[in-house]
C-alpha cells in the first residue's frame, strides 16, 4: 500500500494558528515513515553491546551522542531528528558505518560520560565519539550545526583510511550532483531525467531514480519552488519500498527535516574543510574563508533558503508560543534583507563577485521583502510575545533601503511612518518595550529603530522616546550594567560579568537620544569584549546555559549591538582598535560552508545575515 504523510507540518502552521496571544508551544510528531529517518544505519542496542562487539572485530565504535545529561539544550528532539534525517539517512554514510564501525546511538550519562567529557558545558550536542574497543578515545566531535555528506564522512574516513573524495551515491548522478554543486541548480533536472534513462533497465535503475528524485527536489527548494520539492517528497514517500531516501523526503515533508531548515547542504566545499580536523564542531578551520568569500558563500545561502514569497521560514523560535512564528519569521527576513542590501552594495563596489544568478534572485529577493515589509500582511498581529522584533526589524530594513536607494526615500515614507506607529502602539505605560516580557535590550532595538526613522525624517513623538529612554535609564546600575528584565519598583540588580552581552547596544539605545555619554558607551563595549568568552562559550545551545542566564540566542544579537556601538564611538583610534579586535572573531566564526549560525532554533538564516550585519557595519568603522 502507498504511504501517506502530513504536509510541512510546521511551515504550514504558522499560517493556520488561530490568532491569539498564546504561549502554547504546538510541536507536532512525525509520522511513522518520517520518524522512520536513521533506521538504516544498524546501531547496536547499547554502548557496552558495541564495546564488547569491538574488542572481537577489531572495528571501532561509533557512538553517537544525540545528548547529554543535564544538558540545557531545549529542542533536543529536533536537533536529533536532523541528524537521523541527514548523515543518518545518507546512503554512503550508512553504508560507511556500516563497515567500518560498530555503530550506537546513545545519551551520554554516568561515570564513563564523565571520565570521556561528555559532560554538560564541555560537550555540546549533537556529536560523536569513536572509541577502540578498550573504550579508549580514538576521534570525537560536539557542536554539530552544519550537515554536508562529504564533511561529515571525511574524518570517519581517515580513520578507515578511505579515500574522502567520494560525494554522489551513485557514481551515474555524477554530473547532476556536479551541477548542484556548483550552483546550477536550474541545470539539474534535465541533466537528473538523462541519468535516470540511462539506467532503466540496469540493476541500479531504482536506487538512481530514487536518489535522482531528491537531487531533483533539493535543486527545486534552492530555487525558491517550495511546492514543487514538496511534490517530489510526496511522490516519493509513496513509494513502497523502505529506502533511507524515502523516510528523510518524508521528513522534509512534514518540516521536520535538516534540509527544510537549512542545515544540510551539498555545495562545493574547500580541500581545507575535508583534509583538516575539525577545530571546533562545524565550524570552519581557521584562515579557510577570506572575508569576500563569506559574502558570496553567504548571499548565496540566503537567497536560496527564500520560499519564493521574499520570506525565510527555518526557525523554530517558539519561546512565545507557536502563533508568534509569523512575526519571528518576519523579523529574521527584515534581516536577511539588510545583509543582503549590503551585499548587492559590495557588489556594486566592486568588493565581492557575485554569481550572475546569484545576483539576480538577490534583487528578485529584496523586491518581494520591501513589498512585505512595507504592509502586515505577513504578520501575526495578535501576538504579543514576538511582534516587536517583527515591527523594529522592518523599520531598519526600509531605513536601509533608503539609505542605500536614496531614489526611493520617498516612496518608503508612508510604510516608515506606518511601521513607527505600529511600535509606539507596542510600548505600554511602563516605558519599556517587551518581546516575551518587557526588558531592555527589547527597548533598546525599539529605540534604535525609533532613531533611524527619525533620521529618515519620519515624525516621533518625543514624549514616547522619552518614555523608552526613563525605562532604560531605571534598569541600569551605577556600574553600567542592564537588568534582564524590567525593573518597576526598587533599585536594579545586575552584575557587569551578566550583563556585558547586552550593555553595548542597551547603552547605545540611550546614546543615540543623547541621554548617555562616550565614556559610558565605550565602558560598555569594553564590558562585551572583556567578557566575551561567556558569550562564546554558550554560543550553540538553543537557551539559557550557564549561571549568568547566557544562551546561544543571545550571541550574533549581543555581537551586532557591540559592533553599533562600535560605529557611534567618536574617538577613532578608539573604534578601530575595537572594530578590529570584533571582525577578527567574526572571521573566526564561520562554518564549514561559509555561513554562520548560534542557536540551531534561531536558524542558519538569522545567524548568517547578522554575521553579515557585523562585518558591513565594521568595515565602516575602519573607515
Amino acid at each position: 500500500m502507498p504511504r501517506f504523510v502530513r504536509l510541512a507540518v510546521p511551515f504550514a502552521l504558522a499560517a493556520t494558528v488561530a490568532a491569539q496571544n498564546s504561549t502554547k508551544k504546538i510541536r507536532t510528531a512525525p509520522s511513522e515513515v518520517a520518524a522512520g529517518a536513521g533506521s538504516a544505519v544498524p546501531w547496536r542496542e547499547s554502548l557496552d553491546a558495541a564495546l564488547g562487539e569491538a574488542k572481537k572485530t577489531g572495528k571501532p565504535v561509533f557512538w553517537y551522542v544525540p545528548a547529554v545529561a543535564g544538558s540545557p539544550m531545549d529542542r533536543k528532539t529536533e536537533i536529533d531528528r536532523y541528524m537521523m534525517g541527514g548523515p543518518f539517512s545518507w546512503p554512503s554514510t550508512v553504508e560507511l558505518l556500516a563497515s567500518g564501525f560498530v555503530p550506537v546511538r546513545e545519551v551520554a550519562r554516568g561515570k564513563r560520560a564523565k571520565e570521556l567529557g561528555l559532560v554538560r558545558g564541555s560537550f555540546i550536542e549533537p556529536g560523536w565519539v569513536v572509541l577502540d574497543g578498550d573504550g579508549v578515545v580514538v576521534a570525537k566531535l560536539d557542536r554539530i550545526t552544519t550537515q554536508h555528506p562529504q564533511w561529515f564522512e571525511a574524518p570517519l574516513r581517515r580513520i578507515c583510511k578511505q579515500p574522502i573524495e567520494r560525494f554522489p551515491c551513485d557514481a551515474a548522478l555524477a554530473d547532476a550532483w556536479a551541477a548542484y554543486r556548483r550552483g546550477g541548480f536550474a541545470e539539474v533536472e534535465e541533466i537528473v531525467m538523462r541519468c535516470v534513462t540511462a539506467a532503466a533497465g540496469g540493476d541500479r535503475a531504482g536506487d538512481v531514480a530514487l536518489e535522482g528524485a531528491w537531487l531533483r527536489s533539493v535543486a527545486a527548494f534552492r530555487l525558491g519552488r517550495r511546492a514543487d520539492a514538496q511534490e517530489i517528497w510526496r511522490t516519493m514517500v509513496e513509494r513502497t519500498d523502505d529506502a533511507p531516501f524515502v523516510h528523510k523526503a518524508a521528513l522534509e515533508l512534514e518540516g521536520h527535516g535538516p534540509f527544510v531548515h537549512g542545515f544540510e547542504d551539498y555545495g562545493a566545499l574547500p580541500d581545507a574543510v575535508l583534509t583538516k580536523a575539525p577545530v571546533e564542531g562545524s565550524r570552519a578551520p581557521d584562515g579557510t574563508y577570506a572575508e569576500s568569500e563569506l559574502w558570496q558563500r553567504s548571499a548565496a545561502f540566503l537567497v536560496g533558503m527564500d520560499d519564493g514569497d521574499g520570506v525565510v521560514r527555518d526557525s523554530i523560535y517558539d519561546f512565545g508560543g507557536t502563533d508568534g512564528l509569523p512575526n519571528v519569521h518576519a523579523a529574521i527576513t527584515c534581516l536577511v534583507g539588510e545583509a543582503l542590501l549590503a551585499a548587492s552594495d559590495r557588489q556594486a563596489r566592486g568588493e565581492i563577485r557575485l554569481a550572475p544568478a546569484v545576483l539576480e534572485r538577490v534583487e528578485a529577493m529584496l523586491q518581494r521583502i520591501r513589498r512585505n515589509a512595507e504592509s502586515a500582511h505577513w504578520l501575526a498581529l495578535s501576538d504579543r510575545d514576538e511582534i516587536v522584533w517583527a515591527r523594529a526589524y522592518a523599520i531598519r530594513f526600509l531605513a536601509a533601503w533608503r539609505t542605500r536607494r536614496a531614489g526611493d526615500a520617498e516612496a518608503l515614507r508612508p510604510a516608515m511612518r506606518n511601521g513607527v506607529a505600529a511600535l509606539l502602539a507596542l510600548q505600554p505605560e511602563t516605558g519599556a518595550w517587551f518581546h516575551e516580557y518587557g526588558n531592555p535590550f527589547a527597548t533598546a532595538t525599539a529605540l534604535q529603530a525609533l532613531y533611524l526613522a527619525r533620521a529618515a525624517g519620519v515624525e516621533v513623538e518625543q514624549e514616547r522616546v522619552d518614555r523608552g529612554l526613563r525605562a532604560l535609564a531605571r534598569n541600569r546600575t551605577g556600574a553600567g550594567a542592564f537588568t534582564y528584565g524590567d525593573t518597576r519598583k526598587g533599585e536594579p540588580r545586575a552584575d557587569v560579568e551578566g550583563a556585558a552581552g547586552r550593555m553595548p547596544l542597551c547603552e547605545l539605545g540611550l546614546f543615540l537620544f543623547g541621554a548617555s555619554d562616550p565614556q559610558r558607551l565605550v565602558a560598555s563595549i569594553a564590558a562585551g569584549q572583556r567578557h566575551h568568552g561567556l558569550l562564546a562559550a554558550v554560543r550553540k545551545y538553543d537557551d539559557h546555559a550557564d549561571e549568568h542566564g547566557y544562551g546561544g540566542f543571545f550571541f550574533w544579537f549581543d555581537m551586532l549591538g557591540r559592533a553599533e556601538a562600535i560605529a557611534n564611538v567618536a574617538d577613532r583610534e578608539q573604534r578601530v582598535a575595537f572594530a578590529g579586535s570584533l571582525h577578527e572573531l567574526v572571521l573566526g566564526l564561520p562554518e564549514f560552508d561559509g555561513c554562520f549560525v548560534d542557536s540551531h532554533e534561531l536558524g542558519r538564516c538569522y545567524g548568517t545575515a547578522m554575521a553579515l550585519l557585523c562585518l558591513d557595519v565594521l568595515a565602516r568603522c575602519r573607515q
